[in-house]
């Protein structure tokens, strides 16, 4: 029999994720209804990044712009333009945060980089025709930390490798659960955000998904190999199906085949951009 994955749809408009539970012998979201942040917020369906948002409302004021979507705020806090968004992403690299909130400064990246600085994080937003880049993360700080690398690499100072652009997502974990305030020598941070004692970079992944994404993660296809780590293959393998490897074994070969050529026909595009899609594993 094969193994089920915990179901992680999104809740209901209004409704917000505490937890799992356990319904007819399935792990899923344990949606409640969200507490109603007020004011401009009201129609929002995400409680996090409205708080968020109000969070830099405290140091920067009222954002220049503001719909039923998002909050945006030019020429703030060393950025050409803050954005916050009603949307709670999910992403697993490199350590399980959620993502909201997009930061843009002006930076001519050459070409035939963004290759490689794309394989390094899908945190990083280039526009060539503005020559502008943009980070995607669940705060200011660790969306100055990864365009600090973008700098870096554009200048020469490092290579544009995803091993690099890791270590210092983690390092600058580490620097909060040291308690040591993490800076930049360009970026002021006048809203305090890299205080090891804001309650904003605390994100609330429940504790099943915590211990879900500490276990090391591969890829298979639908021979049923396992290939190696996640993520990490080459672009002729096509679209990989990931589970953490002790689930991936659990399967077996005949299951990561069914797996992984189930994942193929829902969600065929591997460059595909946005939010995750979760395929169940039968």
């Amino acid at each position: 029999m094969l193994i089920e994955e915990i179901i992680t749809e999104k809740c209901w408009k209004g409704y917000e994720k505490k937890g799992m539970k356990t319904m007819f012998g399935k792990r899923v979201p344990n949606c409640v209804k969200n507490e109603d942040v007020g004011g401009k917020y009201s129609s929002w369906d995400h409680k996090q990044p409205a708080e968020y948002s109000l969070h830099l409302e405290k140091t920067f004021g009222e954002p220049d712009e503001i719909t039923d979507e998002q909050t945006v705020w030019h020429n703030i806090d060393g950025f050409n333009r803050v954005v916050c968004r009603d949307e709670y992403i999910l992403h697993g690299s490199p350590a399980p945060h959620y993502d909201f909130v997009y930061c843009y400064v002006d930076l001519e990246v050459p070409e035939d980089l963004s290759d490689e600085l794309a394989k390094c994080s899908g945190s990083i937003l280039i526009d060539h025709l503005k020559n502008e880049v943009g980070a995607r993360c669940g705060s200011l700080t660790a969306n100055a930390t990864t365009l600090n690398f973008v700098m870096d690499v554009v200048a020469g100072r490092v290579e544009p490798v995803k091993e690099e652009y890791e270590a210092r997502i983690l390092g600058m974990k580490k620097k909060f659960d040291d308690g040591e305030h993490y800076k930049l020598g360009w970026w002021p941070d006048e809203s305090g955000d890299a205080d090891p004692e804001n309650p904003f970079y605390a994100e609330g992944l429940d504790e099943n998904l915590k211990k879900w994404f500490k276990e090391k993660w591969v890829r298979f296809g639908p021979d049923g190999k396992i290939r190696g780590d996640c993520a990490r293959g080459s672009s002729s393998e096509g679209k990989p199906k990931c589970l953490p490897k002790k689930k991936a074994k659990s399967l077996g070969k005949k299951g990561r085949k069914k797996a992984a050529s189930r994942k193929r026909r829902e969600d065929p595009k591997k460059n595909r951009r946005g939010k995750a899609k979760n395929v169940r594993t039968k």
